[in-house]
């Protein structure tokens, strides 16, 4: 009876000292950093990307981030799909004026409590598309292509992400519009 008890506390010791010694896997992100670096590729969203078109009364990205890699030195890799796009304001209405979709990879390095996107990875244009993207995208790819092809999932989000800017940055805009098309709600 002594052995299998001492076999049992044994056990329970190593099994505790197994668990104390794990630690997060790469492909997550430390939860007192993902702010962090999530509003590192918000930012860069907003001032990188949006230099290819005119300017505009507001900037507004729409990101989904399908993984987070953290290497042992800080360095982050983040897999996602993001849009930018344009706006002006009408009375009350945000209207479209340009955006663009970038899917791809952002490398960022911790800088203090912050991060800096150091580099973006998109796939090419054209027939190279689908090939480029799933290197890129890796083991992440098919999550990519579903968020690639939910129409109703990123319309959903689009319209959150614009009623969070516009409550943050306390306008007075109820609804937003692309050209040609009836204006949305915010909720």
């Amino acid at each position: 009876m002594k052995k299998r008890f001492l076999s049992i506390i044994l056990a329970v010791f190593v099994l505790a000292l197994g668990f104390s010694a794990c630690s997060k896997p790469a492909t997550q992100t430390p939860d007192a950093d993902g702010d962090a670096i999530e509003q590192a590729v918000y930012d860069y969203l907003a001032t990188e990307c949006s230099k290819s078109y005119d300017k505009a009364d507001a900037c507004i990205p729409t990101m989904t981030i399908l993984g987070t890699e953290v290497a042992a030195n800080d360095d982050v890799t983040v897999y996602g799909d993001f849009w930018v796009e344009n706006y002006d304001i009408k009375g009350d209405t945000l209207e479209c004026v340009s955006g663009g979709h970038y899917p791809g990879v952002m490398h960022l390095q911790k800088d203090g409590d912050a991060y800096t996107v150091t580099k973006f990875e998109n796939p090419e244009d054209g027939s190279n598309f689908d090939s480029t993207a799933k290197k890129l995208f890796g083991s992440y790819y098919d999550a990519w292509q579903k968020v690639y092809s939910d129409d109703a999932a990123r319309a959903e989000l689009r319209t959150k992400t614009i009623a969070n800017y516009v409550k943050e940055n306390g306008l007075k805009v109820t609804q937003y519009q692309d050209y040609g098309w009836e204006p949305v709600a915010l909720k």
